[in-house]
């Protein structure tokens, strides 16, 4: 079967997607790590902790928002991969 050109750019977005996926996740791992060495920080380096959490918090959320968006420009590339054919306007 040939392959057309809207198929081989479908698969890039999806590919796309997916890797945003494992950023995203491994940002949450990260956050995740470093909210519990805030907390398990003694008194004298709470405050290094506390803002490691906070930045990886940050790359937290900039990653839930990349992947966030990259889902919403993906949906006809996911669709035309699974239906054959990209979403129309209005259409589910």
């Amino acid at each position: 079967m040939t392959r057309t050109l809207e198929q081989e750019t479908a698969e890039i977005g999806v590919r796309l997607l997916d890797e945003a996926h494992i950023v995203w996740l491994g940002a949450q791992s990260e956050c995740e790590n470093a909210l519990r060495d805030w907390f398990d920080s003694t008194p004298r380096d709470r405050d290094t902790t506390y803002f490691r959490y906070r930045a990886a918090l940050d790359r937290e959320e900039a990653a839930a928002r990349d992947l966030e968006r990259l889902c919403e420009v993906s949906e006809p590339c996911r669709r035309l991969l699974t239906h054959g054919r990209p979403a129309e306007a209005g259409r589910p």
